[in-house]
């Protein structure tokens, strides 16, 4: 493999020299940069025309660099980005021709219609990832990075904060390119929403990217301040249901360096009831379980993020950051519990109260270098990052039988201490071979070292004892390296990218009582391939494949999933298999007048997907855990559009439909199943008088199935408003999230000898005011464009 590898590597470069060596046209490049900012723009459309007649166009990179290649002769060159004034300019075309520095100002009159450029969420179809600005989202003003995605087409988030892509669970969220402690301990609800850039939803990325989520991966683009001096913006918010948030971003830049900072505390209360019937044969008979609880949930988030760029010359630059978060969780839940007969005759009652705490330490370090180049777009990354959290999960239980009779308090409590350690280096490597052609390679090794204490006690006269046999020390330690080459280039209005990626895993799982150990060590190829036509400067096509693998994480593994409900518990599997998916895309994007559409036909077939069953024991308990099935395809199509009818109005939504097949045995069941599944969103944003912004979003899933559960379709709308004052320095934003108390979840699980039915429920709508104040900031043009990660 070893070979294949190198084989493979010494064929693109030789590919590449050869190609340096073809004919070329003539090049035309420049950098477009706002007047005022001198910030590169993005995204800005670069079109050649000859006689009014369109000959290519491009659009910028995070640089704000174009180059287009085109035969001698005289042109005309175009420049156009939302909310600046054209740029147009005649050129004759004899030799290579460098335009240099290029300019755009701002036009006041379109900022009439956008009140901020960076307000409006946009898409835009890069040659591996689609790209969405997010902006201003008046309904996550004051929350979290959980909020902004509950907006981000093609994204979905659960009661609990789980995050979906295309209604697949399997997605690799990164932060700025990379695994974050946060967003692999389900912690993205933390994340202040003032502090996020833009979202990259990637179903197919490119082998640069680590081949982890079959789904695809969710790049979350933190802000870096880009404007020279001292600057920052504060922040602070209450809602009516407990959600204090504050928020401090401080920033300062000079020529050599610039320092990043974010001071955030969050204090929250919800409240959740659940409701579920168990339905279990027991001999001949049935008997029936009437479980009513309610849930006081309490969290308390106090986060720093503290970091510099060190700017040693023009071409190299070191940055080191620290981000530290806090968690403090504590909870209470009160459950009855009703037992009936066959006969439907109360049989016992018996309650139980819950009180759960859970503080946690997450911290993350990372150093990173960059160095450029005399060669436009040639540059080498060097990133070290070291995660490192500690969790003591702890709860309390008294429980007392009602019914038939009255017997005394029973105590018992468990205790789960966590501990983690992920070290990560990677290096990647791009190199222009020309302007049409680019190679790139990199390496990324990570080591994860995970340990859980965990036993279940229960009050016996003056003593605690061991409960059930509940005592064990799990160690996890995950060994992941990759490697990758890739090559890309274009001909004409076809771009392509082609790469390989090779990952070496280990991963071993074992425990102090010998009850298992388990090692898995493999190596496995992942090509990728990408390619583009352009139509014009409004239409283009992309066609992509990705080969993907869903690693079983520690959460899987851990056989100890907690003990908070008497009749149902989860637990892992020490025995997953990985499981890997081959993806297969074709996407269009194209704008016919005001509106902008971007249908995509999307296939993946996956070998040893992970299934979630639920079988009842000898104690009547429902134990739900994971196991490998054999097989998987599903078949999908999803519509985004962007609509302006106004200029005071913008309307944006989705429609996702998909249908998949299963298939498997498991201890000779067979969890075969065949289903389809759709979910819509819809949000409008309009102007109303004295300055006024109005923001609305509507979520809709449908019912679904799997081979035990089916989950009832929900629905919800939130709401927004907004104005700046203070000369835009200052903004006061009012919102109401779950507007018709309808966020809820309703589920059925069948089995052979039992039904379970589970309504969970979050009570009530949200009514949140903000205020925001921004200092050494122009509100309407000094909001950072996208760029800054340090990864694609």
């Amino acid at each position: 493999m070893t070979r294949l590898l190198i084989t493979i590597i010494i064929s693109i470069t030789s590919l590449s020299m050869f190609a340096n060596n073809v004919v070329l046209e003539k090049k035309i490049s420049g950098i477009i940069i706002d007047a005022e900012t001198k910030e590169p723009l993005e995204f800005a459309t670069v079109s050649l025309l000859k006689d009014d007649t369109l000959i290519d166009g491009i659009i910028t990179n995070e640089k704000g660099e174009f180059s287009i290649s085109a035969n001698k002769g005289t042109y005309t060159i175009k420049v156009d980005y939302i909310s600046y004034k054209s740029h147009e300019a005649n050129i004759q075309l004899d030799k290579n021709l460098d335009l240099g520095t290029i300019p755009l100002k701002i036009d006041m009159e379109a900022l009439d219609a956008v009140e901020v450029v960076a307000e409006r969420s946009t898409v835009d179809l890069k040659l591996d990832k689609k790209v969405f600005n997010v902006g201003k989202d008046l309904l996550s003003q004051n929350g979290s990075l959980v909020q902004i995605l509950e907006n981000v087409p093609s994204v979905a988030v659960d009661l609990d904060g789980g995050v979906s892509l295309r209604g697949n669970a399997n997605v690799t969220v990164l932060i700025n390119g990379k695994p974050s402690v946060l967003a692999a301990n389900n912690g993205l609800d933390q994340i202040p929403a003032q502090q996020i850039e833009r979202i990259e939803v990637i179903t197919n990325p490119s082998s640069r990217y680590q081949a982890a989520g079959t789904a695809g991966i969710i790049n979350v683009i933190m802000k870096k301040n880009k404007k020279g001096g001292l600057s920052g913006s504060l922040s602070m918010s209450n809602s009516i249901r407990a959600d204090f948030n504050t928020n401090a971003n401080l920033n300062y830049k000079t020529n050599k360096i610039n320092i990043f900072s974010t001071l955030g505390y969050r204090f929250v209360d919800s409240k959740f009831t659940e409701r579920s019937n168990q339905n279990s044969l027991v001999g001949d008979d049935f008997v029936n379980l009437y479980q009513t609880s309610d849930s006081y949930r309490n969290t308390k988030v106090s986060n720093i993020y503290v970091g510099m760029d060190y700017f040693l010359n023009e071409k190299n630059t070191f940055t080191a950051s620290y981000y530290k978060v806090l968690i403090d969780r504590n909870n209470k839940s009160n459950y009855t519990y009703n037992y009936f007969d066959s006969q439907n005759s109360n049989d016992s009652t018996l309650v139980r109260n819950e009180k759960y705490d859970e503080p946690m330490d997450h911290n993350q370090l990372e150093l990173s270098y960059e160095k450029t180049f005399d060669k436009k777009g040639k540059k080498l990354l060097i990133d070290f990052q070291y995660d490192f959290w500690d969790d003591d999960e702890n709860e309390t239980f008294l429980t007392q039988k009602l019914t038939p009779e009255l017997l005394p308090e029973e105590l018992s409590r468990t205790r789960d201490i966590e501990s983690s350690k992920d070290y990560l280096l990677q290096l990647d490597y791009v190199n222009p071979i020309n302007e049409n052609t680019t190679f790139e390679t990199g390496l990324r090794g990570e080591t994860r070292v995970i340990s859980s204490d965990y036993k279940a006690e229960v009050f016996n006269g003056d003593t605690w004892e061991i409960f059930n046999g509940i005592n064990n020390d799990v160690d996890y330690k995950e060994q992941i390296g990759g490697i990758y080459a890739q090559y890309a280039g274009k001909l004409k209005k076809l771009s392509y990218q082609l790469g390989l990626r090779t990952e070496f895993t280990k991963i071993d799982i074992s425990d102090k009582n010998n009850e298992f150990k388990n090692t898995k060590d493999y190596t496995k190829l992942f090509p990728t391939a990408h390619l583009t036509y352009t139509f014009s400067e409004k239409t283009n096509m992309q066609l992509s494949y990705s080969r993907r693998i869903n690693r079983p994480s520690f959460w899987h593994l851990n056989p100890f999933g907690g003990l908070a409900q008497l009749n149902a518990i989860r637990q892992g599997n020490p025995d997953m298999d990985p499981a890997l998916t081959n993806s297969l895309e074709l996407g269009f994007l194209t704008r016919i007048g005001k509106l902008r559409i971007n249908p995509s036909i999307y296939y993946q077939n996956t070998d040893d997907p992970f299934q979630f069953i639920t079988e009842r024991n000898e104690d009547d308990i429902l134990v739900t855990k994971p196991i490998n099935i054999d097989t998987e395809n599903r078949i999908g199509i999803e519509i985004s559009m962007n609509y302006r009818p106004f200029k005071w109005m913008q309307l944006s939504g989705e429609l996702n439909y998909f249908s998949f097949e299963q298939m498997g045995l498991y201890e000779n069941v067979d969890f075969g199943f065949k289903d389809s599944r759709w979910f819509t969103r819809i949000n409008s944003r309009i102007k109303l008088p004295s300055d006024i912004t109005m923001q609305t979003s509507f979520n809709y899933n449908g019912r679904n199935e799997s081979a035990q559960t089916i989950t009832k379709s929900n629905y919800s709308l939130d709401l927004g408003l907004n104005k700046n004052f203070l000369n835009n320095k200052a903004t006061i934003t009012f919102n109401i999230r779950n507007m018709l108390d309808s966020r809820e979840q309703i589920q059925t699980r069948y089995g052979d000898d039992f039904t379970y039915s589970n309504t969970r429920k979050l009570l009530g709508p949200k009514y949140t005011l903000t205020l925001m104040y921004r200092f050494n900031q122009n509100g309407k043009t000094k909001t950072r464009r996208p760029g800054g990660s340090n990864r694609n």
